[in-house]
């Protein structure tokens, strides 16, 4: 059998890791009652200040208690990776019928939909529009060494432990890349997708 080896893409490296072949399916929201969004998720300041200047539009989607704009953010942090050279995280609250026993304080009960991909939606805007970055990207991950970009899985989030691994069984293997196609899309590019499968020897999805 061939070694699978890294790819880099641009300025990405993509770890072996994706390209290898596993039996599993992205996991559905019924099922999983959404246990990736047990914690909270960090984003850049950039991105928390569009979420808060479409408070508005997103607050009618969200229990009443959790409608106070100040307690949707927790404080700042300082990283020169992120857009704005900074990043924020957003709060976690109780739920006890939540698997996990509290979630991000976008995760509606009702549903165990994010409220802020609920509330683009209703408007019209791309379901990912307004939605934290990492929180689109996962289970896929952004991983600095230095100014060395890599992307891999996020298996040793403690998420995965509880169960937020965000797959399930599946009768047939397939690149861990394919499963996560639209993730692999959002951390590379459509076109750095493509240009990855190309050299992967993989057919696109996208």
């Amino acid at each position: 059998m061939d070694q699978i080896s890294d790819i880099t893409i641009g300025d990405t490296v993509v770890d072996a890791s994706l390209l290898k072949a596993r039996p599993i399916r992205r996991c559905t929201v019924r099922q999983c009652q959404a246990r990736c969004c047990s914690d909270g998720v960090w984003l850049d300041i950039g991105q928390a200040q569009r979420i808060r200047d479409h408070a508005g539009m997103i607050a009618p989607h969200m229990p009443p208690d959790r409608r106070d704009i100040a307690a949707w953010f927790a404080e700042y942090y300082e990283d020169p990776h992120m857009p704005s050279g900074a990043y924020t995280g957003t709060t976690t609250v109780p739920d006890p019928t939540h698997p996990n026993g509290e979630t991000c304080i976008f995760l509606r009960p009702e549903d165990r939909y994010c409220a802020i991909q609920v509330a683009c939606m209703a408007n019209g805007l791309p379901a990912w529009d307004l939605k934290p970055y990492y929180c689109c990207l996962y289970p896929l991950v952004d991983d600095w060494d230095g100014a060395q970009r890599r992307i891999l899985l996020d298996e040793e989030n403690p998420l995965f432990e509880r169960g937020g691994g965000c797959a399930e069984p599946a009768p047939e293997a397939q690149p861990i890349v394919q499963v996560y196609a639209e993730e692999a899309s959002l951390a590379l590019g459509l076109q750095g997708y493509r240009d990855l499968c190309a050299r992967a020897g993989l057919t696109p999805r996208l």
